[in-house]
């Protein structure tokens, strides 16, 4: 995965594996956001950063340096992101259905787009700017790019992740959903199930049970499925309760 600083500034979800963070999360008051996500490098720190379906914008301030505003794409593979005490991210991750028609998924999958920055206090998409976000107000930003047409709510990709009836078919469903999201159809239901998993396996249920309630062929297709979305085997998830 590519990104215009580097690649820790890519991703999604990050559970840390290393070093030492504060953080805080929540959900937001808008339809539009999955959660939004704050942190503070207190050491030199190593996370990875999972695939889960969302696609960001970061707010990236590095020890010494000035403020980056990123917005990345989503992933199919985890990624190692290396912080350095001192470090501080907050992170908006917005729900796949929705995107940016000026820079859509096929266009920022696996990479990071910078967007300027102006003291610290603003930054610009395109030909409009709009104020950094606090933690306890990025509804406020949402409703901006939602109100200028920055950002935007897909009824196709929406429909294909609850399985709703459409009218186009199938071949246009998922070329569709690839262009908005950056990610196949397929694979997004196959990163799905690997959360699921995770979240099976953290509960106290068996790999055989796991792999016979999600309709995986057998053990190793639950494991390969696993280590390819989750970088972790089943025994490491229920050994350390990663991939969540």
């Amino acid at each position: 995965m590519t990104c215009a600083a580097s690649s820790a500034d890519c991703g999604s979800k990050m559970p840390p594996t290393e070093g030492t963070i504060t953080e805080q999360e929540r959900t937001a008051d808008s339809p539009l956001v999955a959660k939004v996500r704050q942190v503070r490098f207190t050491a030199d720190a190593r996370e990875m950063a999972l695939p889960d379906g969302s696609w960001d914008l970061l707010f990236v301030r590095r020890r010494g340096s000035p403020l980056m505003v990123i917005q990345t794409g989503q992933i199919a593979a985890p990624l190692a992101v290396d912080s350095q005490a001192g470090d501080e991210m907050l992170t908006i991750a917005f729900k796949p259905e929705v995107y940016m028609p000026r820079l859509p998924g096929r266009l920022t999958f696996s990479q990071g787009t910078v967007c300027p920055v102006e003291a610290d206090r603003s930054f610009w998409i395109g030909p409009e700017r709009f104020e950094v976000p606090r933690f306890d107000n990025v509804e406020h930003l949402v409703a901006a790019l939602a109100r200028r047409g920055v950002l935007e709510r897909d009824p196709v990709v929406s429909r294909a992740l609850q399985g709703a009836h459409q009218r186009l078919d199938e071949r246009s469903i998922q070329r569709h959903f690839a262009e908005v999201t950056g990610l196949g159809l397929k694979a997004f239901q196959q990163i799905a199930r690997a959360h699921e998993a995770a979240r099976l396996l953290r509960d106290g249920k068996t790999a055989s049970q796991v792999a016979a309630e999600l309709e995986f062929s057998d053990q190793a297709h639950l494991t390969h499925s696993l280590r390819r979305f989750l970088g972790q085997t089943p025994r490491q998830i229920t050994r350390h309760g990663g991939g969540s």
